[in-house]
């Protein structure tokens, strides 16, 4: 059975503005250790499919290292590595995800509708979407997907919220 760990919601490089100018500056310095610690523990705990699902970056505007030491970080992952953009980091052709080079076990989607990357030597395949844009209704997310009946586990990966059908941020 595939071990898997699910994480998302870093926010990489938030301002933090309702704090002190240096507690802001503390708060970022350990948030941005936040990638390495996960993907240690990953190693130490032999998780095989590591699960990101969205707003890695609390925004575009980011500090020129940090895509690349999330990169890094990934990098050391012993496993595979999927990623599903969300509403405060979209994938965009300016994206830190579309510009950053990205190791070979690190998956990206890159379409505000399913794709799929399958990993048959654990056995499964996982579906998912990215947001493209900040608001990406759920409409059009699930249009005409069906996961095959092939005998792998299907896993989704999504990143949105659970209040409803109106929701701009894909329930």
């Amino acid at each position: 059975m595939v071990r898997i760990l699910h994480a998302g919601d870093f926010h990489l490089d938030s301002a933090f503005g309702a704090l002190t100018p240096e507690q802001s500056r503390q708060r970022r310095m350990e948030s941005r250790r936040s990638p390495e610690r996960l993907v240690d523990w990953a190693n130490d705990h032999g998780v095989q499919l590591l699960l990101l699902a969205g707003d890695l970056f609390d925004g575009g505007d980011l500090c020129g290292d940090t895509a690349p030491l999330l990169a890094q970080a990934l990098a050391q992952f012993r496993g595979q590595a999927v990623i599903a953009p969300g509403n405060h980091d979209p994938y965009t052709p300016e994206s830190p995800y579309a510009r950053t080079p990205w190791s070979d076990n690190v998956h990206i989607f890159t379409e505000d509708r399913m794709q799929t990357f399958s990993f048959p030597e654990l056995g499964c395949a996982v579906h998912g979407a990215a947001f493209t844009a900040p608001e990406c209704p759920a409409d059009r997310v699930l249009s005409g997907f069906r996961a095959p009946e092939d005998g792998l586990i299907h896993i989704g990966l999504l990143h949105g919220d659970v209040t409803g059908s109106a929701s701009r941020y894909r329930p």
